[in-house]
């Protein structure tokens, strides 16, 4: 029940009306009768800071940040724990004593998502598309788990190359920027052998496809998109999966580093069951 002792939790982002996070956090914390309640709020770049100070002034005991802003964060927060501040990205901030403090989550989200998919990436080399905020702790992840090497390709091939220095700065892999227009019609021969297809680009969240020559990936055994959809799979998922190859959609990530999310605002554990269940019925029912 919802009474004035009740503390507000959110998620930042722009936008935020596909996201699942509020229904399977709500559940969480109704199954566990905490005071708490979660709401998604759509702030364009412009009015991060304003919204990050609102939050404060309202005393919100925290929240989760999202594209575009996972980056931006860090600069308006006063602690960032070591694993945000190694990868320079946040996705959740707790508020205390006055205090905001930035972790990164999908760390622990994707490395999750891979232990439960069976995914080995062990010696692989990976093509990762995407720069952004995420990208950054699933590369972090890829560097603890020894890959071979790593191909990146964004569509702003600045962010590319600035990715490619922080992996560069903490792991010692080969790393290689590819032009975006290579890998979506590059010939077979200028493009790399790759055994692992990384999405980390919002590409797919609304449907969106990555035309893709699967004829030039014959080598790529698996597929992960760090975005998912609230029904059924993304576009590049059930792309790959028609040419054989296995596919991974971001939910499983996105309930993981919910989890370790709710655990850092609420300091109990996270019923896990409750938030996969919510988080399935979410995306058959536009909540």
């Amino acid at each position: 029940m919802i009474g004035a002792e009740t503390r507000l939790l959110g998620l930042l982002g722009h936008p935020v009306s596909h996201s699942l996070s509020p229904v399977f956090q709500n559940a969480a914390l109704q199954h566990l009768g905490l005071p708490f309640v979660y709401l998604a709020f759509d702030v364009p770049p412009d009015n991060l800071p304003r919204a990050v100070e609102a939050l404060k002034i309202l005393n919100a005991r925290g929240f989760n940040v999202t594209v575009p802003h996972k980056e931006t964060v860090c600069t308006l927060l006063d602690h960032l724990e070591r694993e945000a501040r190694l990868v320079g990205a946040v996705n959740t901030v707790v508020h205390e004593n006055g205090m905001l403090s930035g972790y990164n989550t999908d760390i622990y989200g994707f490395e999750k998502s891979l232990e439960e998919g069976g995914a080995r990436v062990e010696g692989k080399n990976v093509l990762l598309l995407g720069a952004g905020g995420v990208s950054r702790a699933v590369v972090f992840v890829l560097g603890k788990k020894n890959i071979a090497s790593l191909f990146i390709a964004n569509r702003t091939i600045e962010n590319a190359h600035r990715l490619s220095r922080f992996a560069l700065g903490l792991f010692s892999f080969p790393v290689v920027v590819l032009p975006w227009e290579q890998i979506l019609r590059g010939e077979r021969e200028k493009l790399p052998q790759v055994d692992i297809l990384i999405n980390t680009t919002t590409l797919g969240m609304h449907g969106e496809a990555i035309t893709l020559n699967w004829h030039n990936f014959s080598s790529c055994s698996l597929v992960i998109d760090v975005v998912y959809r609230r029904e059924g799979e993304t576009p590049l998922v059930e792309e790959a999966k028609k040419y054989g190859i296995a596919g991974q959609s971001g939910k499983s990530m996105l309930l993981h580093q919910g989890a370790k999310s709710f655990e850092l605002f609420t300091g109990k554990s996270a019923p896990l069951k409750i938030m996969q269940q919510a988080l399935e019925e979410g995306g058959t029912h536009h909540q």
